[in-house]
């Protein structure tokens, strides 16, 4: 059976890893990343300053992906 394959182009905007904290805080996210509140937006486990995988918006509000 032959799947069909849905392509679009995304803009990706890139960070260092120094700059996640900045950028966590004027999100206002830091505090909860760093108490483990934070699970991934879609496989549901703990994102860490470690792990963090990318920022998105969805229905106007910010989250995180490991």
């Amino acid at each position: 059976m032959k799947k069909d394959i849905v392509r679009r182009r995304i803009h990706v905007t890139a960070i260092s890893y120094e700059d996640v904290a900045g950028l966590l805080r004027r999100l206002e996210l830091y505090d909860d990343v760093v108490k483990g509140k934070i699970t991934c937006h879609i496989c549901g486990k703990e994102v860490t300053l470690e792990n963090i995988g990318g920022v998105t918006v969805v229905g106007g509000k910010a989250i995180l992906v490991c």
